[in-house]
């Protein structure tokens, strides 16, 4: 009778573990931090732990218990901690099948066992299955709530993340395609801000802004490598080459994201309560939207706008230089760029900051770089690797007097993240 009691303890125990550590993955996921790192930071429950607890519960409550989908999660995420990755699939799938059994075919509580298989599919190199298996856990909630239901915004937020961090793992085909998943995404995001959620809500800003970058990834995509001729979304010109679908195609993504820009400026206007200073912000990015994409008066009238702003508040010198007077790089794809930053420079030593001297054009392009830093030795390749680094960026431009202007800035840079 005693050890009846203590294996009961024990196996509520680990159910109790385990909850916590699924509630560990829904956070992670739903910020964008590394799957097997948040694994990593749980308690140490053995993988020998978790097959005694689902063998004495299989014996006392038959084969497909409910209590036992928590212990088959926690299995799962222990083998993934051990990297025995096929054994960690079989355990979500089975505990995804007692939730079916016990639940419903269409239960919601299915969602947290395909992420964690499409996490596992992902960490074997198998995106196009992971892929799969979002599109299931997309299905499902979407049967339950309806598609555009405003219960959908986390689910959507959750798989944008997901293929954000995806991309830069893919070569550019399999990209172009997770960034055709990525604009579905957006669009049903669009439709439900739109119709259902007001712009009032403190969390619109933020969604609209992930809209804009996912237009900016699929413009910049187009750009660098052209554009599948078995795309989704092609765009109808003579020729197949990427450089001669690449103007109409970013076009219609210029406008789509603009359009996401404005709602964010529209919104951030009738939050409560309203800080200029992020009005200000969101219409300068406005403004380095049209410059990118090559509208330069419209970035200009938008600079202007975002001036006019920053005079009403209380320290508009502060906020002016802040703006427009740091020569801030323009990147609307920030998340996926630090993703692929951080991978490429994994392991490597901490580097001293490089002092760099640089003009940047009234159209946001740096050139005649120096290296500040006396001390500072780079042979001519990394000289040339560091010019070219920077070549491949945009500025925002000194704006002063309702104008931008041509101006010299010296920044800190460490070489690690120029790629030297």
């Amino acid at each position: 009778m005693h050890a009846s009691s203590d294996r009961r303890d024990f196996i509520k125990r680990l159910s109790i573990v385990n909850l916590k550590r699924t509630l560990l993955i829904l956070v992670m996921v739903s910020t964008g931090n590394g799957y097997s790192q948040t694994l990593q930071e749980q308690t140490t429950v053995t993988i020998s732990d978790y097959l005694i607890a689902i063998d004495s519960l299989e014996a006392n409550q038959g084969a497909y218990s409910a209590e036992l989908s928590d212990l088959l999660m926690g299995l799962g995420n222990s083998y993934v901690i051990q990297q025995e990755y096929d054994d960690a699939n079989l355990a979500f799938q089975r505990g995804m099948q007692i939730e079916r059994i016990n639940f419903g075919l269409d239960s919601l509580s299915q969602s947290a066992y395909l992420m964690s298989i499409a996490e596992t599919e992902k960490l074997m190199g198998d995106l196009d299955q992971a892929q799969t298996v979002l599109d299931q856990l997309y299905s499902l909630n979407a049967k339950s709530y309806g598609q555009s239901d405003v219960r959908m915004l986390p689910v959507i937020e959750s798989l944008m993340d997901w293929h954000t961090q995806v991309y830069p793992l893919r070569k550019p085909k399999g990209g172009f395609h997770t960034l055709i998943a990525l604009e579905d995404l957006a669009n049903d995001m669009y439709k439900i801000l739109d119709a259902e959620v007001s712009l009032k809500d403190p969390a619109t800003p933020d969604r609209y802004k992930r809209i804009g970058k996912v237009q900016f990834l699929i413009a910049n995509h187009i750009k660098h490598y052209g554009e599948p001729r078995d795309s989704s979304f092609s765009v109808a010109v003579e020729g197949s080459s990427g450089a001669r679908t690449e103007p109409r195609t970013s076009y219609k993504h210029f406008k789509r994201g603009k359009a996401a820009l404005q709602r964010v400026i529209e919104s951030l206007m009738q939050q409560q309560p309203s800080i200029i200073a992020e009005q200000a912000d969101a219409i300068a990015n406005l403004g380095d939207w049209y410059l990118v994409f090559g509208q330069i008066t419209s970035a200009t009238k938008t600079y202007q706008l975002a001036e006019e702003i920053v005079d009403t508040t209380d320290n508009p010198d502060q906020l002016r230089t802040l703006l427009f007077q740091e020569a801030t790089v323009i990147d609307f794809s920030d998340e996926a760029e630090q993703s692929v930053r951080q991978e490429a420079t994994a392991g490597a030593g901490a580097a001293e900051p490089l002092q760099i001297s640089m003009q940047i054009s009234k159209s946001g392009f740096a050139s005649d770089f120096q290296i500040v830093d006396e001390k500072a030795t780079l042979t001519r390749d990394q000289l040339k690797v560091l010019q070219q680094h920077f070549r491949k960026k945009r500025f925002r431009p000194f704006f002063s007097d309702g104008d931008t202007q041509t101006m010299r800035f010296n920044k800190s840079y460490d070489l690690v993240s120029t790629g030297v």
